[in-house]
Formats: structure tokens, sequence, C-alpha cells
């Protein structure tokens, strides 16, 4: 399994391939970038010296026995490929990571939040889109890469932003516990037709053209006016905490925070999926060393600390 390489050595190991760029060295070769999955994990390999031809018999969706050698590169493990070979009756489902929770469990608990919800405009309202978009919600990832790209990740990301908002809420008892819970609850829910399916997603052209941000927006207008709520306050607060929950309009959002549950949002969006990121370099270096430069946190490196394993 993925998550038990952690030195360098020879390896052969069945996993699916979940990135397949195409590439060229400096003197014209081809090569494969690769990120290999199975339940436990990705690794990053390079499949090296390949001919045109070679490079066109692999793709993203494609479960092979992949055997190399490990090594560690910009501290980071990563495969060196010598053989990858297909393994046609495979399960794909087999070999994708999941969210550390059950679907039926993130419901249960989704389920009981909403239950505490004293507006009962803003329960309804957030109830009747999570039955519209009913088991997507539990299996459709966070993101297509960097955060909780998994099954289940939406609702797990969401999740834990509502339980980190209600510890903040504890420390600021201003704050409006009803509009963060439906808020953190609905903010990502837009995904779902923003992305191709749960496994393996690519963006579709409602995701390129409008994004997840407007989907949600448009999808909360429409069920406000069927329920007859569209002139409520509480409404027009939580569609404001979705349209800012990216906090900065260069990030997407059409405006950027202006009550303090929108800040609030924004700031556990952020935090959860940037711990996530962080978490995610810490586990593949080894414990004393930084990890690989991350595009998505400007570029950092994250430290492990010695004692941490």
């Amino acid at each position: 399994m993925i998550k038990d390489i952690k030195e360098e050595g020879k390896i052969s190991l069945p996993c699916l391939i979940s990135r397949c760029d195409k590439a060229k060295t400096v003197k014209g070769t081809p090569y494969l970038s690769l990120s290999l999955e199975d339940s436990t994990g990705i690794l990053d390999a390079k499949f090296w010296n390949l001919t045109d031809e070679q490079v066109e018999s692999y793709h993203v969706g494609m479960i092979v026995q992949a055997t190399g050698d490990v090594i560690l590169h910009k501290n980071a493990i990563q495969l060196k490929v010598r053989t990858l070979k297909e393994l046609p009756e495979e399960k794909i489902t087999d070999y994708v990571r999941q969210a550390p929770m059950k679907a039926d469990e993130m419901k249960k608990e989704i389920e009981f939040y909403i239950n505490e919800v004293k507006n009962q405009d803003l329960a309804i309202l957030t109830q009747t889109i999570l039955d519209e978009v009913q088991e997507d919600y539990y299996s459709y990832p966070a993101a297509k890469k960097n955060h909780h790209n998994y099954v289940g990740g939406l609702a797990y990301h969401s999740l834990s932003m509502v339980r980190l908002s209600l510890k903040i809420c504890e420390l600021y008892p201003f704050l409006d516990v009803d509009l963060l819970i439906c808020a953190c609850i609905l903010h990502d829910v837009g995904k779902i037709e923003e992305f191709s399916s749960p496994v393996l997603p690519e963006y579709t052209a409602q995701g390129n053209l409008l994004g997840h941000i407007s989907i949600l927006a448009m999808k909360v207008d429409r069920v406000c006016h069927e329920l007859n709520l569209q002139d409520q306050e509480s409404i027009l607060l939580l569609k404001h905490m979705i349209l800012s929950h990216h906090g900065k309009m260069e990030f997407g959002s059409p405006v950027v925070p202006m009550t303090p549950e929108a800040e609030v949002l924004s700031t556990v969006d952020n935090l959860d999926s940037r711990l996530y990121m962080m978490k995610e370099s810490i586990d593949i270096c080894q414990s004393g060393e930084f990890g690989p430069r991350i595009f998505a946190l400007e570029n950092r490196m994250v430290y492990r600390r010695k004692d941490q394993e």
C-alpha cells in the first residue's frame, strides 16, 4: 500500500493512474509524469525514456501493476517507474481514497446539526437543497486537486467546517450559529454540478462557465422562490456568505465578506483546506525534513518536526 512506503528501494504495487501528463525531456525524449493512487494515498511517479507509442498507451483511470525504484526527490517520495502492466479485471472503486468517515456517519451528523438550527427558514432551505442532491453530497470530492480530493471529501470538509465554526461561536457568542451551520453545510454544494463524477472528476461545461459559487447561488434563489423565502433577511445573509466564501474577488468570490459570519465561513474554509494540504505534505516526507513546495500554499515547504509520527 502507498501509505506504507517510507524509504528508498525497489517496489511493485497495484495502483490507479489518477494523473497522466505527457511531456518531453530537453533532448526530446517522451516521458510520463504520473500520480499513482490506491485507497491509502497518492504517489508521485515518473516514467522515463518512452517512445511516442508507449506514452499514448497509458491514461487516467487505468489500473496497473507498477514496478520501479522508490527515490527521494525534492524532499518527497517518488517512484521511478520501470514497468506499468495493466490490470483490466480490477475495480476502480477499490483504488480511490475515501473520507475518514463513512457516508452514513457523516449524514447522521449533518442531519443532527440541521435539527439544531432554530431559524426554520434556514433549516428548511438547507434540508431541501440536501434532499435535491441526495447521496451525491456524500460521495463527491471537495476539490479536483489540492484538498479533500477524495470520495466523500465534500461532506467531510463541510462537516469539519461546521465543527470549527461551533468552536469559534463558543468564544464569540455574538455570532449567528444558525447561519454558520447552514452556510458550512451548503457552501460547496455547487461542486456536484461543477464536477463530472465522484471518482476522477473533470470540470463540466457548467463548472467551467459558471463555477460552483454561481451554481449554488442560483440554486438557492430557485429553492427560496419555491419555498417563498426570498424576502427573509436571514436568507439574504446566507446568500452573501455563499457568494463571499472564497474571501477575495481574485479568488473567485463576486463579493468580499461583509458580516462576521461571512468572515468566519471564509476563514474556516481556508483553514481546513490549508491544514489538509499541510498534513498531506507531512505524511510523505521524513521527520526533521521539509516537504516539496506546494503551489496552493504560496509555493511554501512544510516542515515535519522530528518527533512527529
